[in-house]
């Protein structure tokens, strides 16, 4: 059975980074934060981290399982041919075209979190946290997470839900559904 577009949830978010080691980025930069993204990931949430998810016994409650091999919903005609799912996450990153930033200088990026994928966002600001200190990029530049803000369309004034000084998450944030995405009428 088909869910309705109704149901489509998603919750945006943008992260604010202070460079504390020079990072140098390609010229498309989504691929490398996708990328770091998805090993740093996998280091922060596998328990079997040198298994194949296919043989390991938690792979149906597992976070990496899910936002990397999200199988598809059971119920869904359109998707039955495939064996995943599209990630349920979207990282757009900084869109300038600077590659080289230097210490103390601040860049951002946002996430947007789709369905169940959202009640996950903890370990997403705990992973981009951590890959700060891992380093990213040509010579794996480090970054302080600064900051991750709730995003509100319509609604102005930021929503701070992370703070990068006392390493605090709040769950004040929004869920938003297609109504959000459409003009004011």
């Amino acid at each position: 059975m088909e869910r309705p577009l109704s149901q489509f949830r998603f919750a945006k978010f943008s992260f604010s980074l202070r460079v504390e080691s020079p990072i140098t980025l390609p010229a498309y930069k989504g691929s490398t934060f996708r990328g770091a993204f998805g090993h740093a990931f996998k280091k922060v949430v596998c328990v079997n981290r040198g298994k194949d998810c296919d043989s390991c016994l938690l792979k149906g409650k597992c976070v990496y399982s899910y936002v990397f091999e999200t199988p598809p919903p059971s119920d869904s005609s359109k998707m039955r041919k495939y064996p995943f799912a599209p990630h349920p996450f979207i990282i757009t990153p900084p869109l300038e075209e600077k590659r080289d930033y230097q210490i103390g200088e601040s860049f951002s990026f946002e996430l947007t979190l789709i369905g169940k994928s959202i009640d996950y966002l903890p370990y997403f600001i705990y992973t981009f946290d951590e890959l700060g200190r891992i380093g990213i990029g040509k010579g794996k530049g480090k970054y302080h997470l600064k900051k991750v803000k709730s995003e509100r369309p319509k609604v102005k004034g930021e929503n701070i839900i992370y703070s990068g000084e006392d390493k605090t998450l709040k769950n004040d944030f929004n869920i938003l559904n297609v109504s959000d995405l459409l003009p004011y009428t």
